[in-house]
């Protein structure tokens, strides 16, 4: 079990690297070919979207990404710091990445400034 944790300014020529990294790191964990496009379109959703949201709100504080590859899930958790942000496309790409993992929660940043999505996918194709 490995954690790999990422933070960067909240702009959108970061999101490519989260995207990459979450993927090296789902491969690593065992996730099968179809698994991994699923959290490449995902992290990059729930990244873009913090992007925006801190965009939105003048907010210049890090993003969070943590990877969590557990016994039995992969976990990716994605922290923003902006403060109540409503936005159309957020619940779009909400809706976007709970078709694509298995699990996805939504709720309020550290000391209720900010957001925090956590998306877990379950499995491993070897068997993990």
């Amino acid at each position: 079990m490995a954690i790999v944790s990422l933070r960067f300014q909240p702009a959108p020529e970061h999101v490519r690297t989260a995207r990459l990294v979450a993927v090296a790191t789902a491969r690593r964990a065992g996730l099968d070919e179809a698994r991994l496009d699923e959290v490449r379109l995902a992290v990059g959703e729930v990244c873009a979207r913090a992007v925006r949201r801190c965009q939105r709100s003048g907010v210049t504080e890090r993003l969070v990404v943590q990877m969590d590859d557990g016994p039995a899930t992969f976990v990716v958790e994605v922290t923003d710091h902006a403060g109540a942000v409503d936005l159309d496309e957020e619940h779009i790409a909400l809706a976007l990445v709970r078709g694509l993992a298995d699990v996805v929660t939504v709720v309020d940043g550290p000391g209720g400034a900010g957001g925090v999505v956590c998306l877990t996918w379950q499995g491993r194709a070897n068997g993990h």
